[in-house]
């Protein structure tokens, strides 16, 4: 293991790990220092959402979990954590996709950089970063949390059944130097952290940024399929929508999904 120092965050760099959550959750919380980064070029079990799988290959992404220990962030509001990773993550990728236009097979055209509730990273219509966030909450305030994030950057396939990932490769076709990738990832990351305890503000942003943020689409519920538009998050993560009959309807992760 390797300990250096990347854009005001201190990096802890394995070899090979399963998981870099897992590894995060096994250290004593004395040894979780704010803006902390567990970091590894080979990850065998990435994590994602619930029961979902990380694909990532060897040599090739971003697999690490950045640990935050913000000072005084009520837990009622601990989607800014999520925010700030999200965010942080549109802002690295925007400077390399931001405009481009990709014609994919099928004549589907890539651009523009979104956030897909509740933190997948989106260019265009196609999945370029995951984000898993991990809190443990002390009274009313976070302790720590653990935001592990996968970004593809140089990997030209994909074998997972996975619908639609992209990487950095496929979409400009030559590949990055990841530890220059990695100290431009961890810069933005860090100026959104500066906002944690500006929650309107980086509310704000976020809505900006959210994929399919207007107009009307639709998503299926336990109840079936409706139609509605993104009516914004609450200080949980829960997506709000407002359906076409003029109801305003709430959700929890996995509780709807988008429709294509």
């Amino acid at each position: 293991m390797k300990r250096y120092e990347v854009s005001g965050f201190g990096v802890m760099e394995y070899e090979e790990v399963a998981s870099t959550n897992s590894l995060a959750e096994k250290l004593p919380l004395s040894e979780l220092k704010d803006k902390q980064v567990i970091l590894t070029w080979r990850q065998t079990q990435g994590r994602g959402q619930a029961t979902n799988r990380w694909e990532s290959a060897p040599g090739k992404n971003i697999s690490m979990t950045v640990i935050f220990r913000p000072e005084c962030l009520e837990a009622g509001k601990q989607f800014a954590v999520s925010m700030v990773i999200a965010l942080g993550a549109c802002d690295f990728i925007s400077r390399y996709v931001s405009g481009c236009s990709v014609k994919w097979p099928n004549d589907i055209y890539v651009e523009g950089v979104t956030v897909k509730w509740p933190n997948d990273v989106y260019v265009g219509e196609r999945k370029i970063s995951g984000i898993l966030i991990e809190h443990r909450v002390a009274g009313a305030h976070i302790q720590s949390s653990l935001c592990g994030i996968g970004v593809n950057i140089n990997q030209e396939q994909f074998l997972s059944d996975a619908p639609n990932p992209v990487s950095f490769f496929q979409l400009l076709g030559r590949e990055l130097p990841l530890q220059e990738v990695l100290e431009e990832l961890l810069e933005c990351i860090g100026k959104r952290y500066e906002q944690i305890h500006r929650y309107a503000e980086l509310e704000n942003d976020f809505l900006r940024h959210m994929y399919r943020s207007t107009g009307i689409y639709d998503f299926e519920d336990e109840r079936g399929i409706f139609r509605a538009s993104v009516g914004g998050i609450d200080e949980y993560g829960q997506l709000i929508l407002k359906d076409t009959d003029g109801r305003e309807r709430v959700y929890a992760f996995k509780e709807v999904r988008y429709v294509c």
